[in-house]
């Protein structure tokens, strides 16, 4: 129906709620860029505190505004911003930067911006500190790395998105391709192309439904699980995190599982029961297909 103005009335009501959070405070400092239409957006961000929300809206033009409360939960003044951020555009290049001297990480300020940037967009986006990062209906590639914060793309169709943070959860959705990391929190994802993700540790978990390629998986003491057709190899590992797989009735797959001291429950009737008191179980199963390698220390495994 519209391939520029609008892409879908999915992005535009989660478009509603990545940006109702700001819906009623008006903001401190804004100002809008135009880009050209033939070349890609590629937006630079790096800040030291603060959450960060970039979201198609229109082509021709980024919108940046920007949002603070100081400590007695009242509006900062448009000059705070006008002094502290640095703002450059090099043609269709936008580089937005803070001083860290005006924003420390420890400063009595909650701090967020909203930028509305084309469908044609690239992101890399890094803060220093605390503070979420979400990106929502644009082509990619997206980098966002954040300190300590939680981390969602949705709708980002080409491109890789690369998540990253110190601490928190990471959620993305139809995302063409995924390579996401926690150092401590769980991940979710789903509908999405070929991914991966790795929780270094804790208890974080891994839940991963539909994937739409091959997927790698790695846990430390949290609990993987993937449910979804297997369109590509899957490389599951734990150290002490259960593993469960579910997959379709019919589907034609390979499994190969080891534990050091872990149990393997078959939940399938296609598939032969485990017994095996070395902890190592092989089958194709329906005539074979894509390779499922399934790795845990202590974790048990399970496929249904």
């Amino acid at each position: 129906m519209f391939k520029r103005s609008g892409r879908s009335l999915s992005i535009a009501m989660l478009w509603l709620v990545c940006n109702a959070g700001a819906s009623g405070q008006s903001p401190s400092y804004q100002r809008t860029f135009p880009v050209e239409l033939k070349d890609a957006v590629a937006l630079d961000i790096r800040v030291s505190k603060g959450d960060v929300t970039v979201s198609y809206n229109r082509d021709g033009q980024v919108s940046i505004y920007a949002f603070a409360l100081d400590a007695r939960g009242k509006s900062v003044s448009k000059e705070f911003f006008e002094s502290t951020l640095n703002i450059e555009q090099t043609n269709n290049r936008i580089a937005i930067r803070d001083n860290p001297h005006d924003i420390s990480p420890d400063a009595a300020l909650k701090i967020s911006y909203k930028i509305d940037v084309p469908f044609r967009t690239e992101v890399r986006s890094v803060i220093l500190g605390a503070g979420n990062q979400t990106v929502l209906g644009i082509t990619g590639p997206a980098t966002l790395i954040t300190g300590i914060g939680d981390i969602e793309a949705s709708y980002v169709r080409s491109g890789l998105v690369k998540a990253e943070t110190g601490k928190g959860k990471i959620s993305c959705t139809r995302v063409a391709q995924v390579e996401a990391e926690t150092g401590s929190g769980s991940i979710t994802l789903m509908e999405d192309g070929p991914s991966k993700a790795t929780v270094k540790k804790g208890m974080g978990r891994i839940d991963v439904g539909g994937a739409r390629g091959g997927f790698q998986g790695s846990t430390d003491r949290g609990e993987l699980h993937i449910k979804a057709v297997p369109w590509d190899d899957w490389q599951l590992n734990s150290i002490s995190g259960n593993i469960r797989v579910e997959l379709p009735p019919g589907a034609g797959f390979e499994v190969d599982i080891a534990t050091t001291s872990g149990e393997i429950a078959i939940g399938r009737g296609d598939m032969e029961r485990s017994d095996a008191v070395d902890h190592r179980y092989h089958q194709k199963v329906n005539g074979g297909g894509k390779l499922i390698q399934v790795r845990s220390d202590t974790g048990s495994v399970s496929i249904d």
